[in-house]
Order: structure tokens, then sequence, then C-alpha cells
């Protein structure tokens, strides 16, 4: 029988995906058959004509798995997951472990990836525990430690996940800022392991892995890139939204190095001014052409300025929908996340503790 480990996080975007890339390679490296399954997965891409998860469409790729999309991911949703998984009623689980049963025998370890946050399919019976308890599955929490506040969010969750009838493996910590790196190390884990978490490894903040590149955002927007075309292969920072006034505009720009602005096109003084900055691309919302000033400025630059006919609000919706997420033929960030996994996260120590029990 398949061991099987369900990874999932108290919230979205909190390096699951990441995770499980970085786990599965440690498990190939260690001559384990290592088959991905999302059981509850979102809509959001095509192959072949057919709707299906981008993490699967990941996943699928890189480790080579030969089952369709179907039994990989057996229950798609949309953003509007409620209705759709209250009206699949029993048969939602039914649905899943079908497709986990066509899996199992063929490998000796499967991962599964969580929908959301780990409650999320609750009403419907199908939160991440939930489908973990019915698979025989233990669980890993990606947990993102921006705040103090994530360590009474695990001891929930864990309150949450053992009152299911489920075991809490261990959790690896995501997102740390730089600033907070030592006191997560030295205060933070210590508290988690006395109420008997395990924490199996710590990952900072990587920009580079976080943040979609320019090219990924145009395409995304269907934006129109004026200037500086050459430049967009090149991730930011930080994201400075131009809603101020313009000198404070320029107060937040001068202190954010490799940012990306988002900014209306009329808004000719604050672009003006955070040309003056080290800027990696502007996104001129509301499909506002700047005047030829200031895309000579933004040519003599090298900054990017990208027209969309977004209004600035959901231009920053869409751009957060896009980070965090790794394309299947990007290999940069795929390796990216394979380092950053090995040096950070003790992937051993999970597989054998999977292993012994």
């Amino acid at each position: 029988m398949a061991k099987a480990l369900f990874i999932a996080s108290p919230e979205s975007f909190a390096g699951k995906t990441v995770v499980a890339l970085g786990l599965a390679f440690k498990a190939i490296e260690e001559k384990l058959r290592v088959c991905y399954m999302k059981p509850i997965g979102i809509a959001e891409t095509m192959v072949e004509g057919k709707p299906t998860d981008e993490d699967v469409v990941l996943m699928k790729k890189v480790l080579g798995l030969p089952h369709p999309y179907e039994v990989l991911c057996p229950i798609l949703v949309d953003e509007y997951f409620v209705e759709k998984l209250l009206k699949l009623g029993g048969r939602g689980m039914e649905e899943i472990l079908k497709a986990y049963s066509l899996i199992e025998k063929d490998y000796n370890f499967v991962i599964l990836g969580g929908f959301r946050s780990v409650e999320t399919g609750l009403i419907a019976g199908l939160s991440a525990p939930e489908i973990a308890k019915k698979v025989n599955a233990k669980m890993l929490l990606t947990v993102k430690a921006t705040t103090e506040g994530f360590v009474d969010k695990v001891l929930l969750k864990k309150r949450f996940i053992e009152s299911l009838g489920v075991a809490l493996q261990g959790v690896v910590l995501t997102f740390i800022p730089y600033h907070l790196r030592y006191h997560v190390k030295e205060d933070m884990v210590p508290l988690l392991e006395k109420a008997g978490v395990k924490v199996y490894g710590l990952i900072q903040e990587v920009p580079a892995l976080l943040n979609p590149t320019i090219r990924e955002i145009v395409t995304s927007l269907n934006g129109e890139v004026l200037t500086a075309s050459e430049k967009i292969n090149n991730t930011y920072e930080t994201i400075l939204i131009g809603a101020m006034t313009c000198e404070s505009a320029l107060i937040y720009a001068k202190r954010a190095a490799n940012k990306l602005v988002i900014v209306g096109g009329d808004r000719t003084d604050i672009l003006s001014s955070v040309l003056e900055t080290p800027t990696v691309a502007v996104i001129l919302t509301g499909g506002i052409h700047p005047g030829s000033r200031i895309i000579a400025k933004a040519e003599e630059k090298g900054v990017p300025l990208i027209l969309v006919n977004y209004d600035t609000y959901t231009t920053v919706q869409m751009i957060n929908r896009l980070s965090g997420r790794i394309k299947p033929e990007d290999m940069k960030r795929i390796e990216i996340a394979r380092e950053l996994v090995t040096k950070n996260v003790d992937c051993k120590a999970i597989l054998e503790d999977l292993r012994n029990d």
C-alpha cells in the first residue's frame, strides 16, 4: 500500500506546490515511485481542449505521470466552489476515492495537494482532513510565517485536523520575511515544538519564485508593451500602487527598489517621479495612454510601460492571482523551487517519519 501525505495550508498561496515539488524530487532520489494528486482543483487552464488545474499540469509534466487529468484531479470547481461541492454530495468523496484507487497501486508514495485552505470543503464533507482520513494519509501544513500570529493559527489547525481523526505530521514555515528570520527560528519554532508540532523547515521569501515576470503579467492582462520590450522577462520585489499624492508616491518610490508600479495612465505627475527611481516596470491602468513625454522618458530609462484596459483594483487582483504560480515550461522556477526546498526543508525526515508510521 502506498504511503500518502496530504499537503495543505491554513490559507491559499502558502507554498503547498513548491514543497510538493521539492519533496517529490527528494523521493525520486530515494528511488521511490512518486505520484501527485489534487483531489479538488480549480478549472483555471485548458489542456487539449479540457479545463484542469494548473498545479496538476505542472506536476504531471515534471513527474512524467501517465494518468489522465481527470484521475489526477477528479473534482474541478470554479470560484463558486461551495455550490458545486454541495451538489456533489457523497458522490464527491466517491469520485476522489475511485481516482485514488487507480493511482495507489502503481506507486509507493502519493502526494496529495490541498485546495485553498485546510478547512475548505468542510460543509460538503470534503475538507483536506476528511479526504486524508479516507485514504489513510498523514498531513503536512505549509504555513505563512509573516507575523507572530501564525503560531496560534498552526495550533488551531492542528486541533481541527486531529478532531477529524487525522495525524498532523508537521509543518513547513514559508514566506518568512528577512527581518523576522531569526525571531521565527529562535523564538517561534521552539513554541511550536513545545506544543507538539514538528517543524521540518523554514523558507524565506523569494521574490524570484513568488512574483510573476513582467511577461507573464502582460500575457495575463492582455497588455500592450509601449517601451523597453526587451526587459519584460524581469521580476520585481515589491508593488507600488499609485493611488496617492505625487509627494507620497515619491517617498515610497525612493524606499522601494526593484518595484512594479501600478498607476492610472493619466497620473503623469507620479509617472514622471517613479521613473527617476529604481523601477522594473509600470502598469498603466484604465487604457489611458500616458503621452509622448512619459514614453520617451521610460524608453530612456529602460523601463517597460504596459498599457492595460482594467482599472487599478482589478489589475492588482489579477496580478495577485498570478503570484506563486510555476508553469510547467518554466525550468528556471522549477529549479529554484527544488533548490529552495532541498536547502531549507528536511525532506529526508519527512519521508522517514511517514515510512515509520
